[in-house]
């Protein structure tokens, strides 16, 4: 598990966080590169007490 010291991920242009997969072109969070429409789930935003929205 040493040589593990490359950047994989790169900041996303469309979401702005830092999930962009610089070899395939993707961004892991709103799936730039993949779809035109964002991502979004439920299970992604979390409320004030850590439980699930519903």
């Amino acid at each position: 598990m040493g040589k593990r010291h490359k950047v994989v991920h790169i900041r996303c242009r469309r979401c702005g966080r830092r999930a962009y997969h610089a070899q395939r072109g993707v961004c892991a969070a709103c799936g730039y590169g993949r779809d035109t429409r964002i991502n979004r789930y439920r299970w992604k935003t979390k409320t004030v007490q850590r439980l699930r929205l519903r």
